[in-house]
């Protein structure tokens, strides 16, 4: 063969080999171009180690139950919780049980950090690095351990239905998750269809409210493979997005009301436990891990993890045991669904993947091109004899098999609004009677599945049922708008009495409260005065829970949830409350018209920056929790995560923030990039298209 022929033929040869890019664009987004849905996978946990090695690797090592034999004591906790549930050993279950194709992808995206690993061994931090080389094993038991013992069967969880029943010391005492509460983080989603939106095109929004850190940090990717395009984010470590959309749709997800976490309580005699009138053996496993010890030494502890028929013992003092069952832990396709969901094509191809029942909470808010809606309660809901939910959410008796179940709800028993005559679907982690107009019928479903519709979980749902039920005809610019609306709507319906009270107090102080609430622009903007005196006059308490109580004039009734749960039925005692929120404030800041962004704050890497938004307890639409006082300011903890606004138009219009940056690997430029667009209320750009990438490219890595 001539030399010229064999250049040729090499070189055609190159240029057909396989390749796969990540196109990195100035938002730190990695935007996988892969040859094979395999390779797409090892390219994902490339991208992952990049922007969140550390984290990803300490995830890993905190599920696998080594976490105290890598980093200490300060794991010993976790690592029990962890064995105790026997994590590490359904985790190669699940793996076993996996699709033979979709396994390889999951062993594909451990090669990806592997890889990562090897070629950039000085990119992970030393203390970390112990963790690796990770498995698909490794990526199972991530995901089992952060839904179903984290979100779902956590120790804050234990906690809560614990208390009633034990002494307030032995309550106080008990073990909760680093991460929790999850019910303060909260979500909205909207869908607004063709005849409610202005341009006769669906419309979605997602945005959770997620805590800033930890297992629950999300990473924007775009994924692109032969049949596959979806720009979404996973959880570190999740080789999947859990929330997307592609070319033809998305969806947004929501922290539902569900009770799929059952807290048993044992009768025991004799070191048995009674059941249906008979004593029964409990099944007795010993579990080691390793410890590390100041001097480096490990040491070794073991527990005596004893299962009843429900499930392992998580509880015995002061003559109580309980056993915990987790829906789901018998569903191994989780990862499996989330990736059929993002491929889905239409309406019909996604309730395919929900009918595999395999991701075991959160509502699925869905919008399509083809103007189809679909809001969907879903989840792993065990098929129970009998009892509501109310009664499902305390300790129940673990002595009798009718309190057992073995089996789940289908996709038909759930609750869903498909295509609803309102145009709109949309929840803020309310019950599921509530997703649209008008209010679905509780009694058509199984009664444990949600509570009722006495009452209304948040002023938040209140706020977000005003702005998108009033509006009969949606822009895409007043979808935004809405999205990041700081109104108070708690504010509106209780200020007007509080000020006219407040008004006719003796009190000076009280006149002068008034009438910085009556000027209040009842917003929680940067420069908003009055906010933060009604803040802390709301946290002195309006009713019970998030104020939907008996503090109001007119009564909550759900089947007028707009016009009602208003007004003060106690005006004088409001005002006594006004007062004592005025000295507290003058107190805390000097001033009682103190602006909202001198004491709230967003903070990320280098950057500490005046911040809007607010607790949705008070009903504020674009919610932020400010949990953490550093030198009497409060700066932000969770909320406002991935926010996306997506019109499917051809073409489709998209835009996204992640505010909390799409980073947290220390070095990363990446960490605090996207907070100055938060504070601005302002999304990125979504790019698609190979141009606009290009446009915007920061770096391009080819992977062969």
């Amino acid at each position: 063969m001539r030399p010229l022929s064999l250049f040729l033929l090499l070189l055609t040869g190159l240029q057909a080999a396989p390749k796969t890019e990540i196109l990195w664009d100035r938002y730190g987004v990695p935007h996988i171009f892969a040859d094979s849905v395999e390779n797409m996978f090892y390219a994902h946990g490339w991208a992952q180690m990049q922007n969140h090695a550390d984290l990803l690797l300490r995830l890993y090592g905190e599920s696998r139950g080594r976490a105290s034999e890598y980093w200490g004591e300060s794991k010993i906790d976790a690592d029990r919780w962890v064995h105790i549930n026997g994590v590490p050993e359904r985790a190669r279950e699940w793996y076993t049980a996996q699709d033979p194709q979709f396994r390889r992808n999951l062993d594909a995206f451990a090669r990806g950090i592997n890889d990562y690993a090897k070629k950039h061994p000085k990119h992970t931090s030393p203390e970390f690095r112990v963790v690796l080389p990770v498995s698909g094993v490794d990526v199972v038991g991530h995901s089992l351990r952060a839904v179903h013992y984290m979100y779902m069967g956590s120790q804050a969880r234990l906690k809560g239905e614990l208390a009633p029943l034990l002494r307030p010391q032995t309550s106080a005492n008990l073990s909760a998750d680093l991460t929790e509460p999850i019910a303060d983080a909260g979500s909205n989603t909207w869908a607004v269809g063709p005849s409610r939106s202005a341009s006769g095109k669906a419309m979605l929004v997602i945005n959770p409210h997620l805590i800033w850190e930890d297992f629950y940090t999300y990473m924007e990717v775009h994924l692109t493979a032969p049949g596959y395009d979806l720009y979404g984010t996973p959880q570190i470590g999740f080789p999947v997005p859990v929330v997307g959309f592609n070319r033809h749709n998305g969806w947004g997800r929501t922290v539902n009301t569900i009770d799929n976490v059952d807290f048993y309580r044992l009768k025991t005699r004799d070191g048995k436990y009674e059941f249906d009138g008979a004593l029964k053996e409990f099944t007795r496993e010993t579990r080691r891990f390793k410890i590390k010890q100041a001097d480096g030494k490990l040491r070794e502890e073991r527990i005596e993890v004893r299962k009843s028929i429900h499930g392992p013992v998580v509880f015995d003092e002061q003559g109580i045991a309980v056993a915990m069952r987790v829906a789901g832990i018998d569903r191994p396709k989780m990862l499996e669904q989330w990736f059929r969901m993002g491929g889905a094509r239409n309406l019909e191809e996604f309730k395919d993947a929900m009918r595999m029942i395999s991701v075991p909470m959160w509502h699925a808010n869905y919008a399509d091109a083809d103007g189809h809606l679909m809001l969907l309660f879903n989840g792993v809901i065990p098929r129970r004899q009998f009892g509501d939910f109310a009664y499902w959410s305390k300790i129940v008796p673990g002595d009798t098999s009718k309190t057992m179940w073995n089996d789940y709800l289908n996709f038909d028993e759930l609750p869903k609004s498909i295509d609803p005559a309102s145009g709109f679907n949309q929840n803020a982690n309310e019950p599921p009677w509530f997703f649209t107009f008008p209010l679905a019928d509780p009694t058509k479903y199984a009664s444990y599945i949600a509570p009722g519709t006495a009452k209304l979980t948040s002023f938040r749902t209140k706020r977000s049922l005003r702005m998108i039920g009033e509006d009969p005809s949606i822009t895409y610019e007043e979808l935004l708008a809405y999205k990041h609306s700081t109104r108070m709507e708690l504010a509106d319906a209780v200020v007007p009495d509080l000020v006219a009270a407040a008004e006719r107090s003796i009190d000076a102080l009280t006149r002068e409260a008034a009438a910085v609430l009556k000027a209040w622009d009842r917003q929680t903007e940067i420069e908003s005065r009055g906010g933060v005196l009604f803040e802390i006059f709301a946290e002195r308490g309006l009713g019970p829970g998030d104020g939907l109580g008996d503090d109001f004039k007119v009564p909550f009734d759900p089947q007028r949830p707009l016009e009602t749960a208003t007004g003060l039925k106690d005006p004088q005692k409001a005002v006594i409350k006004l007062k004592q929120a005025a000295e507290e404030c003058n107190k805390l800041y000097g001033s009682l018209d103190v602006a909202w962004g001198d004491v709230h704050r967003y903070a990320r890497g280098k950057l500490d920056l005046p911040a809007n938004g607010g607790s949705g307890r008070l009903g504020v639409f674009r919610t932020m929790q400010f949990a953490q006082r550093k030198n009497n300011k409060l700066y932000a903890t969770h909320g406002e995560t991935i926010v996306c606004a997506v019109e499917f138009g051809n073409p489709q219009r998209a835009q996204c923030l992640l505010g909390y940056g799409n980073a947290s690997q220390p070095g990363s430029k990446h960490i605090e990039d996207q907070l100055p667009l938060m504070q601005l209320k302002k999304l990125h750009p979504v790019w698609r298209e190979r141009a606009d990438i290009e446009a915007n490219l920061e770096e391009r890595v080819t992977l062969r």
